[in-house]
Order: C-alpha cells, then structure tokens, then sequence
C-alpha cells in the first residue's frame, strides 16, 4: 500500500472527467425560503427536486419514512458541480471487494472494502428507490498498530446507500449518495456530503462533493429516485439543522467502454440495493492500480428506516404502485483485512441487524 506525505493533495481529476461531471450531475431550483413540503404541490416537489408523496394508506412505513426526512419545514439548496472539491478529494469509492472466504447456507458476506447489507429484488421485479438515515461518525481514532500505516496521513471511513453494483455484468453501475468521515493528521474529525455514479470499465468515476454543509455527528438522510433507467434524483438532508437543509441532484449514468471497444450508458438494473459502510481507496499514482486507504476505528456507526421500493420497471412511474421492502432477508457483508507475519485474516468492520429497519456497524470483530 502506497502513502502520501502529510496534506498533499491527491492527483488532479482531468479536465474532461470535470466536463463530463459537469454534463452528467445538476441541481434543481432553489426556493427563496424554507418549504414545507407536506403542503407542496406534486408540481412543486417536482420543481424543487422532492421525491413525491407515498400514499399512506396503500404505504403507511413509506409514508413514515418520507414523513422523517420531508415533514416539517426544510430548505433546498441549489446544487453546482465545484471542480476545485472534486479535485480536491483524496478517496475513491469503488465496488465491493470480491470476498476471500465462503459462507455458504449463511446470511452474510465478507469483502475488504464494504460492511454493511444489501437486499435483493423479488423475482420479475425492480428497485427504483432506496432510503436511509445515519449519523456521520465522529471523533474518529486511530486503528490498532497492525492497521495503521505511517504517521501523519489522513484515515477515511464513507456512509452511504445505493442501487446495483453487486453483480459482474458488463455494465453494471451503481449510483450512490453519502457522507465521508476522514480523521485528519492532526487528530480532528471532518466530513463531508457526496454523490457518486459508479461504473465499472469507467474513467469518469469519481466522488461529487455536493456542497452541503455538514459535520461530524449530523444526522442525515437520503432518498435516491430512478426517473428513468438511466437517471436518478438524490436527496440528502442535513436534520440537523435548523431548519433542516437538502441538496437535491440529478445524476446520469456515465458511458463505459465494453471489452469489444464499444461504449454504452449503463442502465439501472435494480437487482440489489444497499447501505454500506466504505473503506475507500486512495487515487491512483500514475499507472498504479488504486490501494485501499486507511480505514480508522469509527466506533459504532449504521443506518436506520432503511427501505427500498420495488416496482415492474425502473422509472417514476412504477414508484406510485411500488412496494416498500425492508431488511428481511438481507444479506450482512462484513469487512476483513489480511495480516502478515503470520499470514492471517481479521474482521474490521462487523454488521448487525436490529429489527427489519435498523442495521448497526461496529469497528472491529465478533
């Protein structure tokens, strides 16, 4: 695993990956006061980025849920791709980690990059939305000697929830939404908001800081929306606030070259959705395969009101019919490191399910 020296910025994102960013996410307007979205028009939800209203009687948990993040008075902001922020960031999230050992008959996984649990859809059935509710870890310390690399680098633990990226189909993506916990050389905690349209046999993959102001300890929650099988609207909103703040965005697939030269815009499966916590990697050095950073001892983290909808096809449209799924039956990943001298294996990062809408994360092992 290679470091970098103390602050140093990491490699410069190029100009045609920003221009693609700049093309492929964009913001909604912005209201001049706080809304309340529970009396809003579906034209005005629509016009300010807001998913639209569950109907409580054919929904009511999806109606709580919304009621959580949308029930009292907020204030959207207008979102804008920061170039400076994007080149500015030193941790890369990518798919999980093809697991090292095999569990099978059990409900859980193992990767080296991702703990946390993802369902799956029913069969002839499609997720199009994805929610959950954290709290960004603080006060972040320093892994045992085994996992920590030289002195005065910077450690990054990543929140977040998705659709797809579990399967190995060509141009499987996944679109994601979270937050960034990095513990700085100087022992302080920071964070950060982010979007991210992962996809495999990209270039132009890259964390999009969103530009909404939180810190360690906030409470958050997203919601992502597919629009259509290549498009999402995120929600993050920052509870806590007063009043509570949200930054909606539009995302579209990236393009991805095939193994044939080909290029294609990925579609939304909608096979799995996830809430996962990340040992990000750290930017490629020039003509280096990117390594994992370092993952600090976050304490305890997890998610809450996780719920994703599963409907006929991935589009708006299917949402209105859609059916709320839960943690039932999920499948818990837990994250691992291999150690030398002896050769070994030790958990990390450990998943536990609380009840069907509750998932926790603790650093560590069993």
């Amino acid at each position: 695993m290679s470091y970098r020296k103390p602050y140093e910025a990491s490699e410069s994102v190029p100009d045609s990956v920003i221009k693609d960013i700049e093309a492929r996410f964009r913001g909604f307007q912005a209201p001049a006061r706080p809304i309340d979205p529970t009396i809003s028009t579906p034209d005005e939800l629509r016009q300010f980025g807001l998913p639209p209203k569950p109907n409580s009687r054919a929904a009511p948990r999806l109606q709580k849920v919304w009621g959580r993040l949308f029930g009292r008075a907020l204030r959207p902001q207008a979102f804008r791709v920061q170039p400076d922020l994007i080149r500015a960031t030193q941790y890369r999230l990518f798919e999980k980690a093809e697991a090292k050992a095999s569990f099978a008959g059990m409900n859980f996984e193992t990767s080296s990059n991702w703990s946390g649990a993802y369902i799956t859809a029913n069969q002839n059935k499609r997720f199009l939305q994805v929610w959950g509710i954290w709290s960004i870890p603080g006060n972040l310390q320093l892994p045992p000697l085994a996992f920590q690399g030289p002195a005065n680098i910077p450690y990054f633990c990543a929140n977040w929830i998705g659709l797809d990226g579990q399967r190995r189909y060509l141009d499987s993506s996944l679109p994601q939404m979270g937050t960034v916990s990095i513990l700085q050389p100087d022992g302080t905690t920071t964070a950060e908001a982010w979007a991210q349209w992962w996809a495999r046999n990209s270039a132009n993959t890259a964390p999009v800081p969103l530009g909404l102001a939180v810190v360690p300890g906030d409470t958050v929650a997203c919601v992502l929306t597919a629009w259509n099988s290549t498009s999402v609207r995120g929600v993050m909103v920052n509870l806590s606030t007063s009043p509570p703040t949200a930054m909606p965005i539009m995302m579209d697939a990236p393009m991805v070259t095939l193994p044939d030269g080909s290029s294609v815009q990925p579609e939304i499966a909608g096979a799995t959705a996830e809430w996962v916590v990340e040992r990000p990697k750290v930017p490629p050095e020039p003509d280096q395969p990117p390594s994992r950073y370092n993952f600090p001892d976050y304490g305890q983290s997890g998610f809450d009101l996780c719920l994703a909808v599963e409907g006929d096809s991935v589009d708006i449209f299917s949402l209105f019919t859609g059916v709320p799924q839960d943690l039932t039956g999920a499948r818990l990943i837990q994250m691992f490191e291999v150690l030398g001298n002896p050769t070994r294996t030790q958990y990390i990062s450990m998943a536990t399910k609380f009840d069907d809408l509750t998932l926790q994360t603790n650093y560590g092992s069993f």
